[in-house]
């Protein structure tokens, strides 16, 4: 199955601070099942502080599947936005556009942000080590 990678799982992964996500990762990849979106690449290069940090990031993000936000998309982001701020909290347009895809794609979410457990219908990825 398909597994939309969080920006906060590929920080982790890059400054390989945490053995059980580093773990995952490679078992992920390896099974070529990693899918990535404009969004995440965007939030990736705004913290590549050096040339080889781009470079790094760049090379690793190639291969995967890439999911486009169309404009259905958008709207259901910003549906879910709208529904969270109904039920008293809010979600930040990003993490709503991310699970508004892998809603669309069907697909798992693997984040290690605990906000994404409120968004009904998202299933999120999980694992025994992480």
């Amino acid at each position: 199955m398909l597994v939309l990678v969080d920006t906060s799982v590929w920080i982790e992964y890059f400054l390989r601070k945490n053995a059980l996500v580093e773990k995952e990762m490679d078992s992920l990849l390896r099974s070529e099942e990693v899918a990535t979106t404009g969004l995440v690449l965007a939030e990736l290069r705004q913290g590549c502080r050096t040339p080889n940090q781009l470079t790094l990031m760049i090379e690793a993000m190639q291969p995967l599947f890439y999911l486009e936000t169309d404009r259905p998309t958008w709207l259901r982001a910003g549906e879910l936005a709208a529904e969270a701020s109904a039920r008293g909290y809010t979600l930040g347009i990003g993490d709503c556009i991310l699970a508004a895809l892998a809603l669309r794609e069907h697909c798992l979410l693997f984040t290690l942000d605990h906000d994404f457990k409120r968004i009904p219908g998202l299933q999120l990825y999980s694992s025994r080590t992480v």
